[in-house]
């Protein structure tokens, strides 16, 4: 029999005939945690994806059957997106050990979200032990696989002060910004503000004006409103159109701080 048999079979198994409803009126901790990891079909974004199936539902049981049958022929996505659901709990009520497995089979097929997921129950410590080594672990794993949102979670692993002390984790803000330039080398949007930031103020690395308006006006151009804030300030001091012009740019996407500094900008005499 097939590895890939045998993971069929077992999932045969452990999947119940039915889903137990989520809590009316669920507790702090699920509360805090109900919005973590990342289903895989389709990309998160996208109008329609398994989100918008699971809010709009009227029978989620319907969606769990669907799910379920897709994931018994082979569906890996199907299989994350069910390990999701149970790690969270809010659509169902949540079973973080069977989560655990589906999510470790989903992984063991190539599935990067599901990597990603493991390491989310492993930072947060959801039916598991806090591990931030184990976490980092899934999370490279999920970034060799092509998921690059895990960069910028290895990079906040790095650096995260609550995360210092641990008993098999060391902070290492050097590492994190390795991470941030990893990521916003293969297009990753938050990486790239995060690594012109610390171009910019010179923030673990050597200050370069001109590496750091590279990286945040690319992270500014694809919605990024704290690289355009950044940008904004900057120019303030230096170039009256490109302070304008990036300072409306933030403010449409959504920063007070540059509605103030407009507001500021129109009583000066």
């Amino acid at each position: 029999m097939s590895a890939a048999s045998n993971i069929h079979s077992l999932l045969a198994r452990l999947l119940p005939e039915r889903i137990v409803p989520a809590p009316a009126r669920p507790g702090v901790r699920h509360r805090l945690f109900a919005g973590i990891g990342l289903p895989s079909q389709p990309a998160l974004g996208e109008r329609f994806g398994l989100i918008d199936r699971l809010d709009e539902a009227t029978d989620l049981h319907a969606v769990y059957v669907d799910l379920s049958r897709q994931a018994l022929m082979g569906n890996v996505a199907a299989l994350n997106d069910l390990g999701w659901i149970w790690l969270n709990g809010k659509y169902w009520r949540g079973d973080t050990a069977l989560a655990g497995h589906l999510l470790r089979m989903a992984a063991l097929q190539g599935d990067a979200a599901a990597w990603f997921n493991l390491g989310q129950q492993h930072y947060f410590g959801k039916g598991v032990d806090i591990s931030y080594a184990n976490a980092a672990e899934y999370y490279r794993h999920a970034f060799e696989r092509g998921l690059l949102h895990a960069a910028a979670a290895l990079g906040d692993l790095y650096e995260e002060e609550v995360c210092d002390g641990e008993q098999d984790w060391q902070v290492n803000p050097t590492e994190a910004y390795q991470w941030f330039l990893r990521g916003a080398m293969r297009g990753e949007t938050r990486c790239r503000f995060e690594v012109g930031y610390r171009l910019l103020h010179g923030l673990y690395v050597e200050p370069d004006t001109k590496a750091a308006l590279y990286w945040l006006e690319l992270a500014a151009a694809t919605g990024v409103m704290q690289a355009a804030e950044e940008l904004a300030v900057y120019f303030s001091h230096v170039d009256a159109a490109r302070y304008m012009g990036w300072r409306d740019q933030a403010i449409q996407l959504g920063s007070t701080l540059a509605l103030t500094m407009k507001l500021e900008d129109q009583v000066q005499p």
